[in-house]
């Protein structure tokens, strides 16, 4: 299913995605991968290598005047999805009034220094940036793979200068552990990679994608790589004012937020999705400057339901265990200490479980196929999540007959002396129409999948 929608709002192709009958019409060297079909329309092969970069350098080349070389074997940038990066990172400069003198270049008038460890792909991006004038704003150097800094080096190569922010599409794989999206092409005489892998787990995909190892794999993939670009942001702190990098697999998001979390109050994450055609990608943000935010870039999201919202809002978010306080006459600020809105059936047999007899509970507590455990004493209130106010066991029986699943809850106490914050703190303002209200929520902290879960729950509850 196509994610166009949830593209970038300033980005170009997310209402007027690319006219391939347009574009076959005014390049002939596009045309060649285009063909006709029965209703007059035009369909595109994105089956072969050449003709997904042949799209590329045609976009480059009608939406922004580059002449770009892409070599056969390597990758090809997606317009769309890099655009959408380069407009994240622009709104967080111009929320923080950092637009003067950045360092990145013709769609935001930005200066880069640009770095490869490979020495074909820097000789490559050394023309590119020749052929179109460019070499006044971006430098390309050549870095050694084997060193393990990936900024260090080259910020101290340039002393008494501060960046305004790095970005960085690293090798999302682990050698080995990418087999099953990508093999080694037989036809080619170098070490190139394709995604052309079919399987009865996986159909080939829908648009070819060629690569270099260096390109695609990385010593302990992509989180060991971004870990090193943490390491350089922990000695070099606010000589780069915003550091960025996107994240490939969802996974890899998890490690890589607790391991700047460690850093407390020093540090602020962001984490923002990237979406556009039918992939998915994160770009992963931080700063240890005091003076950068990296939340006002976030965009409220609202809806319209039936008179009163507000009195139906306010009920729902009691019943959520949300605590609300008037911020001032067109806002209402809520926080909530742990997630209540999730897994509704599950938290509703728990309190089904937790209402019966005594004497239920116990044959149930009992059962030789459940188990039972307590890490702590108390009455809940200094953990972070209400479902820790009791101890719970259930078994459910399996497709095998000898093996029972166990669901297990418990209770864990925070230190003494901790409190905890909020899990998510969001504003929302009321605008009252004729007939109908129009609620807005707006993400203060936290994290804005809870944000999207929140809304939605609410959106089904008030607007039903």
């Amino acid at each position: 299913m196509s994610q166009n929608n949830e593209m970038h709002p300033r980005n170009p192709y997310r209402n007027k995605p690319p006219d391939f009958k347009a574009l076959a019409v005014e390049y002939p060297e596009f045309r060649k991968f285009c063909q006709y079909v029965s209703n007059g329309k035009v369909t595109f092969d994105f089956k072969k290598d050449a003709a997904v970069r042949c799209l590329t350098q045609t976009l480059l080349k009608k939406d922004f005047n580059l002449d770009v070389e892409i070599p056969p074997g390597h990758l090809v940038p997606r317009v769309p999805q890099k655009l959408n990066y380069c407009l994240l990172i622009d709104d967080l400069l111009k929320a923080n009034k950092l637009t003067k003198n950045v360092i990145g270049a013709r769609q935001f008038n930005w200066k880069f220094i640009a770095t490869d460890g490979d020495e074909k792909s820097v000789r490559v991006a050394h023309e590119n940036v020749a052929k179109n004038g460019l070499s006044s704003s971006i430098c390309v150097v050549h870095v050694n793979p084997d060193v393990k800094t990936v900024l260090m080096d080259v910020v101290n190569t340039i002393p008494d200068t501060d960046y305004a922010f790095c970005m960085c599409n690293p090798p999302f794989f682990e050698k080995g552990n990418g087999d099953d999206k990508f093999c080694e092409d037989i036809s080619s005489s170098t070490e190139t990679y394709s995604n052309r892998v079919a399987s009865e787990f996986r159909t080939a995909p829908h648009s070819a994608t060629f690569a270099s190892s260096a390109e695609l794999f990385v010593d302990g993939g992509e989180v060991a790589f971004v870990n090193r670009i943490i390491d350089d942001s922990v000695l070099l702190r606010d000589r780069i004012k915003i550091y960025t990098t996107m994240i490939g697999r969802k996974s890899s998001l998890k490690p890589l937020q607790n391991r700047l979390q460690r850093f407390g109050d020093d540090v602020k994450i962001m984490i923002s999705v990237l979406n556009q055609g039918k992939t998915k990608r994160w770009m992963l943000a931080w700063t240890f400057s005091k003076s950068v935010s990296l939340t006002t870039i976030d965009r409220p999201i609202s809806f319209q339901c039936p008179k009163p919202g507000l009195t139906r809002l306010m009920q729902e978010i009691s019943i959520l265990n949300g605590r609300l306080r008037q911020e001032d006459t067109l806002a209402i600020v809520a926080e909530f200490k742990c997630v209540t809105w999730t897994n509704q059936r599950a938290r509703k047999r728990a309190k089904a479980i937790l209402s019966e007899s005594s004497i239920k509970k116990a044959k149930w507590n009992f059962s030789n196929v459940a188990c039972q455990v307590a890490f702590g004493a108390g009455d809940g209130k200094d953990s972070y999540t209400d479902a820790g106010n009791f101890v719970s066991s259930e078994s459910i029986p399996t497709n095998n007959l000898n093996a029972w699943d166990n669901a297990s809850q418990a209770y864990f106490p925070l230190p003494n002396g901790e409190v905890p914050g909020p899990i998510i703190r969001i504003r929302i303002q009321v605008f009252s129409e004729d007939s109908y209200d129009s609620i807005s929520f707006e993400l203060i902290s936290g994290s804005k999948q809870h944000l999207h879960q929140l809304v939605q729950y609410l959106k089904n509850l008030i607007c039903r």
